[in-house]
């Protein structure tokens, strides 16, 4: 799996979906102050990254999950690659929003899903895995079998992976954190001596300022 980390990131890295400032950290929506962040939609624009994205997420759910019925995707932004996905594997496709809708039918889930069916779930990054494990509740919660949950990217936080440890749920990311900081480096995007402020908002993003 190391190589292909490492060949993702280093896509990731090239069209600046990845961005890395160790010394002007960003502000995520939750209000964490973080030195890296991941913006998904900067993959749609670039269709030889978008293609072999797509490609990775569906070798990995035939090898790891051959009895995947259909795929879903946490909205919105893992909507567009849940569907080249669910496309490539001639599979039907829904989408999940974290919340209920404040109209119409109230869905959650946008699509045909039906009871007992074998569900992945295709999510674009996991950071605090908040929506993700919403989206899976309401997979459960329709009475379907979540195998699997297929990521893009991870920030490897260590609350959010006993988070899905606690509810059996199994991830499984292209690339992450690590082989992200690795390729960084290697290309002169960051020096080597910036390793420790990534190492040390990593323990406890939460309270972690620059």
């Amino acid at each position: 799996m190391k190589p292909l980390q490492d060949y993702v990131a280093a896509q990731l890295l090239h069209v600046k979906a990845l961005k890395l400032q160790p010394h002007n950290p960003f502000t995520w929506a939750n209000g964490w102050e973080s030195p890296i962040y991941f913006d998904s939609r900067k993959i749609l624009s670039y269709p030889a990254i978008r293609t072999s994205i797509k490609v990775q997420m569906a070798r990995v759910i035939m090898e790891q999950y051959p009895d995947t019925e259909v795929i879903a995707a946490v909205a919105p932004n893992a909507i567009a690659m849940g569907m080249m996905v669910a496309e490539l594997l001639g599979l039907p496709f829904v989408y999940i929003h974290p919340e209920p809708k404040d109209h119409g039918f109230e869905n959650m889930i946008e699509g045909d899903l039906r009871p007992r069916q074998n569900v992945v779930l295709i999510e674009d990054q996991v950071s605090i895995g908040r929506n993700s494990l919403r989206c899976v509740d309401a997979i459960r919660k329709n009475g379907c079998k979540m195998i699997g949950l297929v990521a893009i990217f991870t920030y490897e936080l260590q609350k959010t992976s006993q988070k899905f440890r606690d509810v059996d749920v199994e991830l499984t990311a292209l690339t992450n954190f690590y082989a992200v900081l690795r390729h960084a480096v290697d290309i002169g995007y960051i020096a080597e001596s910036d390793m420790k402020v990534f190492y040390n908002w990593q323990k406890d993003p939460e309270i972690w300022r620059q």
